[in-house]
């Protein structure tokens, strides 16, 4: 292990680490200066010990930032999490070879293993965690329209294995890896509606912080028209919008309580440095 890659991994793991813990004990809120200096140091590291990937990792950087910044607006992430995944991707920007497996990674860019990861511990973390841990009556019970939906997308993941299996053939891994991925998705798809319930605190306007975001899929249509007359109404609490509704005494649902993402990058981050990019057990 050379002093390039044992530097690399010390700052990605405390970067990573950092992150996470403002996302638990400080209300999921990244100090701008935090944010901004995890960047900074991500393109030292770059420009340091990357020299031979500096343009991948440039590039990759902006596509992760630029993307990162349109999710934000939308409303679907904090901006936190964008800055995180830019710091990752200029810390260290190929997929090391794994500690576990010895399969190829392809030269794939590590912030794409770590994506996919991220991805992988959040399906499972999410429904066990809000429906099993939080304890308190349930609110919604599926119907059959979630029932339906969870079973269509069981069947597309089991038309995805039968696809892999024409043209790749058989594997335990294969298959155990889509059930991995198919049981605990469909089962977030069927209880949505209670998991997004207990991550949502109902609150007035004037006690949004600017960053929060707003469960637009537990507003009726007419809250949604209501709520439209203010400038700047959307996903995202921004400070204009908190101004322009500071006086409005109907609440909002925000997402007071929801998943830490920068956990689950943490993991994905451990799992990809063990296991590498995860999809390439498929193939």
């Amino acid at each position: 292990m050379d002093l390039g890659f044992t530097v690399s991994l010390l700052v990605l793991v405390a970067i990573a680490v950092m992150y996470a813990a403002f996302d638990l004990f400080n209300k999921r809120n990244v100090p701008d200066i935090f944010a901004y200096a995890s960047v900074v140091v991500g393109i030292i590291i770059t420009l340091a010990f990357h020299q031979s990937d500096l343009t991948l990792s440039l590039v990759v950087a902006a596509v992760v930032g630029s993307i990162g910044y349109v999710i934000y607006r939308l409303g679907l992430w904090g901006a936190g999490d964008y800055f995180e995944l830019m710091a990752i991707s200029l810390v260290l920007p190929v997929q090391p070879v794994p500690t576990l497996t010895s399969t190829a990674q392809l030269g794939l860019p590590f912030i794409l293993s770590v994506f996919v990861a991220t991805g992988f511990a959040a399906i499972w973390i999410v429904p066990v965690y809000y429906l099993l841990f939080i304890h308190r009556p349930w609110r919604m019970k599926p119907d059959l329209k979630h029932l339906s939906y969870g079973f269509s997308l069981f069947l597309l993941y089991v038309a995805l294995f039968m696809f892999i299996y024409y043209f790749y053939g058989f594997s335990v891994d294969r298959i155990a890896l889509i059930m991995l991925v198919a049981v605990p998705s469909a089962i977030t798809l069927v209880f949505e509606e209670e998991i997004t319930s207990r991550m949502v605190s109902k609150i007035y306007p004037r006690q949004l912080d600017e960053g929060d975001i707003i469960a637009f899929n537990m507003l009726s249509m007419r809250e949604i028209r209501y709520f439209s007359k203010y400038r700047g109404f959307g996903r995202l609490a921004t400070k204009k919008l908190i101004g322009n509704m500071r006086n409005v005494k109907a609440k909002l649902p925000v997402y007071r309580n929801a998943a830490p993402l920068a956990v689950f990058i943490l993991i994905g981050m451990i799992l990809s440095l063990l296991l590498g990019n995860i999809v390439l057990f498929i193939v």
